[in-house]
């Protein structure tokens, strides 16, 4: 998976300061809706931890896409 993926702000189950605490929601996240395609993303403003499910990336020329930095996949 490439580092810079996009997506719709709006698409994320989570916005989360910390990271610690960005991959422990994503974790009980994954195990309770049994998923596993979630990314945890650190957002265009570089202050916000995101998780997304990664098939709702979009194309880099999307209209309501903003670029996102992959920090881990879970």
């Amino acid at each position: 998976m490439d580092n810079r993926i996009f997506f719709n702000p709006g698409d994320s189950i989570a916005n989360i300061h910390d990271y610690d605490e960005a991959v422990r929601k994503g974790q009980i996240f994954k195990k309770e809706k049994k998923v596993d395609d979630l990314v945890i993303a650190k957002g265009p403003d570089d202050e916000e931890y995101a998780i997304f499910y990664a098939k709702d990336a979009l194309p880099a020329d999307h209209k309501q896409s903003q670029p996102y930095d992959v920090q881990r996949k879970l």
